[in-house]
């Protein structure tokens, strides 16, 4: 949001307040700005991840793409369950997501394959849990799926759309975080359009946090098949302009 100077009615009505005051009503008059958190990019290294989950002999490695340049490979061999990265490492660290906090990821993804699978992204429960995972980003019938799991496995398709093998396509997903049963949301962005849900709301009410959750890229599932996941430009900030 661009920041308006002041008019000399208003330069006037901040000289005559207290310096404490005025410091205050500039707290309000200014909104909090948008924070980038991290980035992943395939030239650094998978030391930008906190961790691998990739079954032998799957992997995770890097390819150069003809639009692209290098971008991440998560590949998943038939036989094998899954090929993920999970979690971010900011300044050397694993990164801790933090309840009551809104989060957004965004990242292009290309796919060998959209045979049906678990995952392709995971919002996923860690520690003492009771919803596994709030969120999951799947295959299911041709279509990237949404699904969304409250507590007591109650799980809602919230939204869908059809992709092709081959092709780039564009997610952000935003989060806000709460362990309320419906304290937190989902919001959703692909191929830069805002995306309506089910509910026909632009933020799903939901429960989005454990005692730990961490999000995953990769494959997961599709035992039976051969995918390959090309991940590119992947980024995690406070709002959506962090990631588009």
């Amino acid at each position: 949001m661009p920041v308006r100077p002041m008019t000399p009615r208003t330069r006037t009505l901040f000289s005559a307040l207290p310096v404490g005051a005025a410091a205050c009503v500039l707290a309000l008059a200014w909104p909090a700005q948008a924070a980038s958190i991290w980035t992943g990019d395939a030239s650094g290294g998978t030391k930008v991840f906190g961790l691998l989950n990739c079954d032998a002999p799957g992997s995770i490695t890097t390819a150069n793409d003809a639009e692209r340049g290098k971008v991440w490979k998560y590949s998943k061999p038939s036989g094998s369950n899954r090929c993920e990265s999970h979690g971010i490492t900011v300044d050397g660290a694993k990164y801790t997501f933090q309840n009551g906090k809104t989060y957004w990821f965004g990242w292009s993804s290309k796919l060998s394959s959209t045979v049906d699978n678990n995952a392709n992204f995971q919002w996923k429960s860690y520690g003492d849990h009771i919803q596994n995972w709030p969120v999951v980003l799947k295959m299911i019938g041709g279509r990237a799926t949404v699904i969304q799991r409250q507590p007591d496995n109650k799980v809602y398709t919230i939204w869908s759309a059809p992709v092709s093998a081959g092709q780039w396509n564009r997610y952000a997903i935003g989060l806000h975080l709460s362990d309320a049963t419906k304290g937190g949301w989902v919001e959703l962005y692909f191929n830069g359009k805002h995306q309506t849900f089910s509910d026909g709301t632009t933020q799903w009410a939901c429960r989005t946090f454990d005692s730990s959750n961490d999000p995953k890229w990769g494959t997961y599932g599709a035992e039976g098949s051969s995918v390959v996941n090309y991940v590119d430009d992947l980024k995690a900030g406070t709002a959506y302009s962090d990631v588009d």
